[in-house]
This record gives C-alpha cells, sequence and structure tokens, in this order.
C-alpha cells in the first residue's frame, strides 16, 4: 500500500507567491533608487533580469499551485521540438518577455544650453561633447540649445568634457561637467578676448584633402571639424605665435598629435598619417 503524495494547501502557495512577489519590489524599489548607479556600471539590464526571476517564480506559483492553472507549449528549436508544461511555461513567458517588451534602456538624451551673462540667446555656432576619445558635434539651435540622442547609459552621472566652436564666444569655465539626473546642462559663454582666427587644411600622406576629420586645440579650448575640401577655420582665444596643441582625428583614430604656432597668416597645413 503506498502513501499518497501530500499536497500542498492553496493558502500555502498564496503565502509562498506573495513572499516572492513582495522580494521583487523590493527588487524594483532598489533598482529605481540606485538606477543611476547600476546605469554608470552598466549593469542595470543584468539587475533587471535579476528581478525577472522572482517575478516568474511569483507568477507560476500562484497560477499553477493556488489557482490550479493549467498551461503547456510547444514549438520548434534549433536542435528539435520543444515541449513545456506546467508552472515552467509561466516561468519562461515573464522572465523572456519581461526581458524582450520592456528591456530597460541603455541610452538616454542629453540637452545643451548656452548662457551668457547678458542673457544673449546663442543660436549659431556648435557644440561638442566628448565621449571618452569620441567627439559628437552638433549645430546650435534657434532657442540657443543642442540636442545630443543615444548617449550610452553609463555615463549618466558621469563627467564628460564640453567645447563649442561660437564666433566671437568661449567657455566660461572648461571643466568637465556632471551629467544630472534630468540630462540638462548649461553652458556658460563668454566674450573671447586675445582671440585669433585660424585657417588650415587637412591633408594625407600623397597629399590629398580629407574630410570629417575632427580637429582639437588644447584638449577641447577648440575644435572645427573639416569640410569637404578639407579646410577648416576655427576661433582660437590665443594670441598670434603662441605654440599650442592640436590634436586631429577620425573616428577615433588619431592621425596628428602634437604641437603647433600660430602663424601670422592664420594658415596651417595638417599631415595626417
Amino acid at each position: 500500500m503506498t502513501n499518497k503524495e501530500k499536497k500542498i494547501p492553496r493558502l500555502t502557495w498564496i503565502y509562498i507567491s506573495g513572499t516572492v512577489f513582495l522580494i521583487s519590489t523590493i527588487l524594483v524599489v532598489l533598482l529605481i533608487i540606485f538606477s543611476n548607479k547600476l546605469s554608470a556600471y552598466g549593469i542595470t539590464s543584468s539587475f533587471y533580469y535579476v528581478i525577472l526571476i522572482p517575478l516568474g517564480l511569483c507568477a507560476a506559483a500562484f497560477l499553477f499551485g493556488a489557482l490550479n492553472s493549467l498551461a503547456e507549449y510547444t514549438g520548434d528549436a534549433i536542435y528539435g521540438k520543444l515541449k513545456l508544461s506546467g508552472p515552467v511555461v509561466i516561468f519562461c513567458l515573464v522572465v523572456i518577455g519581461g526581458f524582450y517588451f520592456a528591456k530597460p534602456e541603455t541610452t538616454f538624451s542629453l540637452t545643451v544650453r548656452t548662457q551668457t551673462s547678458n542673457n544673449k540667446i546663442i543660436d549659431k555656432g556648435f557644440i561638442i561633447a566628448y565621449l571618452g576619445s569620441q567627439g559628437i558635434k552638433r549645430e546650435i539651435g534657434e532657442n540657443g540649445e543642442v540636442f545630443f540622442a543615444d548617449i550610452p547609459s553609463q555615463f549618466l552621472g558621469k563627467e564628460i568634457k564640453f567645447n563649442t566652436n561660437v564666433e566671437g564666444y568661449q567657455m566660461k569655465n572648461s571643466n568637465p561637467i556632471s551629467i544630472p539626473d534630468n540630462k540638462i546642462i548649461y553652458l556658460q559663454l563668454e566674450k573671447r578676448k586675445d582671440s585669433t582666427v585660424v585657417r588650415g587644411t587637412v591633408i594625407d600622406s600623397n597629399g590629398n584633402t580629407m574630410s570629417n576629420i575632427l580637429i582639437d586645440f588644447d584638449s577641447g579650448l577648440a575644435s572645427a571639424t573639416t569640410d569637404a575640401t578639407g579646410k577648416f577655420i576655427v576661433t582660437i582665444p590665443r594670441p598670434i605665435g603662441s605654440s599650442i596643441l592640436l590634436m586631429a582625428s577620425k573616428n577615433g583614430k588619431i592621425g596628428y598629435n602634437d604641437y603647433v604656432t600660430i602663424p601670422e597668416n592664420n594658415s596651417l597645413i595638417i599631415n595626417f598619417k
């Protein structure tokens, strides 16, 4: 005579699913509170996936233990047919469905607004944001704003360097700026003093002009991008005859990094290697 297997009461399943749901809720609250830090370390998706596991267990325990529900899935897999039945179906639906249909954002958008001491709206020029070794250049809009889209979430809360290319103006403070929670940054501009307009051309080893080359003076002091003919023009807050570090790069590759002297004729030839 065999002993009948003891069946767990429905109320016990309700307690179990309720406890797991409470744990999941606490994890969600922690995700919200520490979202910036998780984004900075690039582990938001990993933490979110951990939350989905107890949520899947909670749903499976409640539907199959408390409500006595049934579920079955049959489908084609890579190496044959896949058949799932019982609580594992709901668990997979919650975990996999939650991860693909409600995946945390891995990028964010940043708004940069220019300001002057007399509240003048700067609506012409460019702003460059430096994300590591990559410089992203955007044109200033009519309202004095620049919109940077698809910035990796790992830069949220981190300090990044900005530079401006605005005729007659320069940044009041060139120190890196930390991206705030509201993702809006204000750049203070002031009129340039002892500035020099510098023109130049970038050529390769064969003497051909090169377009879309990022020209950076003194690690963000002033910058420009070459046009289709390989030429650039930029205003540098330095007098003629000054020695200044110039770096030329394209898509992260540095082809020139050396000191140059601002010439009297304001024209430079940069050999990109």
